[in-house]
């Protein structure tokens, strides 16, 4: 009896921070989901170069340190960094996508900081993103999208761009039928 009870408490503790790589609350599983289907829709342009990270409210402090209590005051869920590659390209250059999962349509809203310089875009579903010099930024739906161009940010801008509209579109509602 204390053999099976310390084995499930034992699978208790492992499990709290499974999915985040650190002691934690485990992440929201349908937030997960959604968010890698959006990132799967984005490897048309290009491969992420590594495994999902994935940052929960416990968490966030260990990747945006100052800025976490900010999000998590605004209804973060889940964020998931990502690094991608341009498929045609070799160098070291990349690009991080991180998808914030913000609760409700307000969350990204509440975090999206007044641009600087830089210039309006236009990408698919009618969203509007904020682009400067190797960075694009937009929120849809309850998502806020952080895209860096890294390490030869010049050579990155078309794959900064491609993955920007590729997210937006997985994001994007699809086209309501016509009415009969």
């Amino acid at each position: 009896m204390r053999t099976t009870l310390a084995l499930n408490i034992g699978a208790i503790v492992a499990l709290a921070g499974c999915g985040t790589g650190e002691q934690g609350a485990a992440p929201d599983e349908a937030a997960q989901a959604a968010i890698v289907e959006i990132l799967d829709a984005a490897q048309t342009q290009a491969d992420r170069v590594a495994e999902i990270v994935w940052y929960t409210p416990e968490t966030l402090h260990k990747y945006i340190n100052g800025m976490a209590p900010r999000f998590v005051d605004a209804g973060f869920v889940i964020l998931a960094h990502t690094e991608w590659r341009d498929k045609r390209e070799e160098g070291p250059g990349y690009v991080e996508l991180d998808l914030y999962d913000m609760g409700t349509p307000a969350g990204p809203m509440a975090v999206f900081e007044a641009p600087g310089p830089g210039e309006a875009v236009a990408l698919p579903g009618n969203i509007s993103a904020y682009a400067s010099a190797g960075t694009v930024e937009f929120c849809a739906e309850r998502y806020y999208v952080r895209l860096i161009a890294r390490r030869d940010v010049t050579s990155q801008e078309r794959l900064l761009r491609a993955l920007a509209e590729a997210v937006a579109e997985a994001l994007s509602p699809p086209p309501s039928a016509p009415s009969p």
